[in-house]
């Protein structure tokens, strides 16, 4: 039995003993002892702070087992939907689902927090529910991950929460190993600070890299890593993922690592639903040298075949943005970090820390190691590079939502300056929306943010408003100034109004404009909100293509990027011309996405006619879905009604099909790529013998040609659908059911977005270089071959065997 304080309730010790056998574990460590002896388990606000891999964990999921004792309600944050996945997991291993409900709620999603016990979510999604009063039952917040708190990209959301939380008397238990002013957020938090005494459980070697010479980074890297060895596995943070990329495959060029047992191309293949691009060609080839990239844009799948080759030690070399920069426990023995700077400044040693921090996770490493790359001398001072790792000091966390006066002179506080008005002005939107309705309610919640907590530090006595009967005291109304001030900006821009002479309300476009940017999350300020409002307006009917441009206009997540040049493609800048897109970057983005990709176009074949780079076209239809699908939440603030297509087009920008060939995507294991196939199939069969059909043509949708085949053909299944490459005999019954479906009127046709030329037309037109995809399986030699593989005799090939 462990040793547990002596000054623990039975309640607290038969939780932590409950929980110790749960897990299997012996014994706590000293920063699980220095927690509970300093009240970790009682009814109060805590901030534990506790170097990587000090058993933080256990500790949160102590307060988890002691609310639900007391029949509380808890909530469990952490950053992303991948980690809330990793802790429910966790937590579901030991709390008893007979007495309790845990549940794992997404983004948007009310479920669980009405009646579950435990609720898993991320930062995001509890926001949501708390601005909106669903988590109303929720006693206790476990904030995991709390550095969090420092980004500009979650902690505006972070800060929010938590003022939301304690003007609702919910009890926080917050945890980081990277906070560099405890005692003050903790004073904020109305918490009791606890600090770990105990050090790293594997030690950081920190072993700065001066950059010089002309070799390119990746093969600075690569040099430096062949002298190291033995010092894999490594990762390496970029800052972009370009470098992310280029820099892997220059590492798998001049490095000589163990080559992978796994067949990591038949892996790849199996995880797409396109066909290669460049991207995947580039990725096969680093991990079959044991090397890989990861970022963001990348599929899901993907992902998690490079996480998971890491995770086995298959792949020595893992190039990544930062999105792997929390959460993720691997056996990484060195950290190289390539960029250290970010648009020409440099990154916050908050960051630095944390990166360099995903080395030496595997308790059995006697040390790990930390690789800064810097070219400017002055990087020198600003990351400490003379101080060890655990001594270097951190920035204090600075609020979200300006830089109060008082602070001007104190150093080293972070700073989102350049966000702070909109975080503000979204801020007041969402609370009149939900009901903090005067000027007095703004300001007394703006209060209790991290910025007002500075406004107001050893300025305002204990208790006392700073606002007195409407009017600002002193220097003590700053916060009631500056509220005015954005309030008289929403004001005039037309988001909020005055109901009555003391009442706030959200006009139809403040409405409108908080309800778009809770379902998107597309960061931007609510000025572009109204500009999109604007352009709804001015073009009903709606067009398509135009609202594809002007999102990609406004949101850099719906942009391709990519430009087409006369040399390459004149037809089709003929074309954007003639329909009035532009040949911007936001135009292409329209055609190719309209025209191409929701036509169900080989991404292949996009590539190779425009000459761009397809590998993000994917993933900026995910995004453009997301755009698209509450753009009806916009048009309540117009005069006109939503396009009944608006949800078509979202999922064809999702799909990558045809709306008729979202009847095929909709059924489970056929996705774009097998789409493709199947219709690379067809359009082969009957463009090699010559023959088609007088009802149908090929730039019909595939469903349609699919079904005249049907109805026309023996052995259908199995001599087009079984023997087709990436489908096989598991998925060929639910392609025929499909198809059986869509005869027998078993399916209801979506509105089809108008989109104002089809990129079918233009290939068949213009695009002359290549019509299909001309390798080996969708030959009639490949096919011949298939015939053999189920044991017939090798025939001659005709249209009836399609």
């Amino acid at each position: 039995m462990a040793e547990l304080p002596d000054s623990l309730s039975a309640t607290e010790t038969y939780c932590i003993e409950a929980l110790l056998e749960a897990k299997l574990f012996d014994e706590i460590n000293g920063t699980q002892r220095a927690f509970f002896e300093q009240g970790g388990l009682e009814e109060s606000n805590t901030l534990l702070v506790a170097e990587t891999g000090n058993g933080k964990t256990f500790c949160a999921e102590a307060v988890v087992k002691r609310a639900l004792e007391r029949g509380q309600t808890v909530g469990y944050l952490v950053p992303s939907v991948q980690l809330t996945n990793g802790k429910y997991s966790s937590l579901n291993k030991w709390i008893d689902t007979d007495r309790y409900t845990l549940t794992n709620a997404t983004w948007g999603d009310e479920a669980g927090y009405q009646y579950a016990d435990v609720i898993v979510a991320t930062f995001d999604s509890h926001f949501e529910a708390a601005i909106r009063g669903v988590d109303s039952r929720v006693d206790v917040l476990v904030y995991d991950d709390f550095h969090e708190l420092y980004s500009g990209f979650r902690g505006p959301t972070i800060e929010k929460s938590l003022a939301i939380a304690m003007d609702r008397d919910v009890e926080i238990c917050a945890m980081s190993a990277t906070i560099g002013n405890p005692d003050e957020i903790a004073r904020w938090l109305d918490a009791e600070l606890i600090i770990s005494p105990e050090d790293r459980g594997v030690p950081i070697v920190e072993r700065p890299l001066e950059k010089s010479g002309n070799k390119t980074y990746g093969e600075f890297i690569a040099d430096h890593m062949t002298k190291r060895v033995d010092e894999a596995p490594f990762m390496i943070f970029n800052f972009t993922t370009d470098h992310t990329r280029s820099r892997a495959v220059q590492i798998a060029s001049h490095s000589d690592f163990k080559r992978p047992e796994t067949d990591y191309r038949e892996k790849i293949e199996n995880a797409i639903d396109t066909t290669l691009t460049d991207t995947h060609q580039d990725l096969i080839k680093c991990l079959e040298q044991g090397v890989g990239f990861h970022y963001s844009a990348l599929e899901n799948d993907i992902k998690q075949i490079v996480e998971k080759g890491v995770k086995n030690s298959e792949i020595q070399a893992i190039s990544c943005t930062t999105t792997l920069a929390y959460g993720f426990d691997s056996p990484v023995q060195a950290v190289i970090v390539a960029d250290l700077t970010r648009f020409g400044n440099f990154v916050g040693r908050w960051e630095y820390i944390q990166w360099i921090g995903r080395a030496g996770r595997d308790s059995k490493m006697e040390e790990a190691y930390a690789y800064p790359i810097y070219s400017r001398e002055d990087a020198a001072d600003v990351f400490q590079f003379d101080t060890p790792v655990e001594e270097k000091s951190l920035e204090s966390v600075g609020s979200h939502f300006g830089h109060p006066k008082g602070l001007d002179s104190d150093a080293d506080y972070t700073t989102n300056l350049e966000s702070a008005k909109t975080n503000l002005e979204w801020l007041l939107i969402e609370l009149v929306q939900n009901g903090w309705d005067s000027v007095d309610a703004l300001v007394e919640f703006v209060s209790s943010t991290l910025y007002g907590h500075y406004a107001l530090r050893d300025r305002l006595p204990l208790g006392e408003n700073p606002m007195i009967g409407g009017e600002a005291q002193g220097g003590r109304g700053e916060i009631a100034d500056r509220v005015r001030d954005v309030l008289t900006e929403l004001v005039e821009n037309g988001f909020i109004e005055m109901a009555s002479e003391s009442m706030l309300a959200t006009t139809d476009l403040g409405a409108a404009a908080f309800e778009y940017d809770h379902a998107t999350r597309i960061d931007c300020p609510p000025v572009a909100i109204k500009s999109l409002v604007e352009t709804l307006e001015a073009t009903a009917p709606a067009n398509p293509e135009t609202i594809v441009a002007e999102l990609a206009e406004m949101f850099y997540q719906c942009n391709l990027g990519e430009t087409v040049t006369d040399n390459e493609s004149p037809e089709f800048l003929e074309l954007l011309e003639r329909h009035d897109l532009g040949t911007d970057e936001a135009g292409v983005t329209a055609g190719v996405m309209c025209w191409l990709w929701a036509e169900g176009i080989d991404v292949e074949l996009i590539q190779l006619t425009l000459d761009i780079d397809v590998s993000h076209v994917s993933r900026t239809g995910s995004q453009l879905a997301e755009a698209i699908r509450p753009l009806a939440e916009l048009y309540t603030a117009t005069s006109h009604t939503p396009p009944q297509w608006l949800e078509t087009m979202a999922r064809q920008m999702d799909a990558g099909v045809t709306a008729e060939d979202l009847h095929l995507t909709s059924y489970q294991g056929i996705a774009r790529g097998r789409v493709i196939i199947l219709d690379d199939r067809i359009r082969n069969a009957w463009q090699n013998f010559g023959e088609g059909t007088d009802t149908i043509d090929l730039s019909h949708p595939t469903i349609k040609k699919l079904a005249v085949q049907y109805e026309n053909s023996v052995r259908f299944e199995q001599r087009l659908v079984s023997n087709a490459e990436g489908i096989g005999s598991q998925t060929a019954p639910t392609v025929v059911q499909a198809i059986e479906d869509w005869i027998g009127g078993d399916t209801t046709v979506p509105a089809r977005p108008p989109f104002t030329a089809s990129g079918r037309e233009f290939l068949e037109a213009f695009g002359g270089k290549k019509q299909t995809r001309t390798d080996e399986s969708d030959s009639t030699t490949a096919i011949e071959r298939d015939q053999t593989s189920i044991g017939s005799e090798p025939r001659p090939t005709s249209l009836d065997d399609f």
